[in-house]
């Protein structure tokens, strides 16, 4: 996302950031993000495409409210490895 398109959309770009880990400072949000994106599915090419999913899934939770959307998530090594071995002085496991 461009900077003018996230401060327009006030960063919620890393709103699931923020609420998996709520002491990351808002300035922080970015570089949190990046350690996250390996372990989260791909991002959707755009807003149309997003919407070709959610709009058949709401049609389709109005008849079954138990219809979730399932998005395969890479397979990573575990986070504390990569926080252990990137330099960050006093993370530990």
């Amino acid at each position: 996302m461009n900077p003018l398109s996230r401060f327009l959309y006030w960063n919620m770009n890393y709103h699931l950031d923020h609420h998996m880990f709520p002491m990351v400072p808002y300035h922080a949000l970015p570089q949190l993000h990046e350690l996250l994106r390996p372990y989260c599915p791909a991002p959707y090419p755009g807003l149309v495409a997003a919407y070709r999913e959610i709009i058949p899934t709401w049609l389709r939770q109005i008849r079954d409210p138990s219809y979730g959307v399932v998005r395969s998530l890479p397979s990573s090594p575990p986070l504390h490895s990569r926080l252990c071995t990137d330099g960050n002085a006093g993370v530990q496991e």
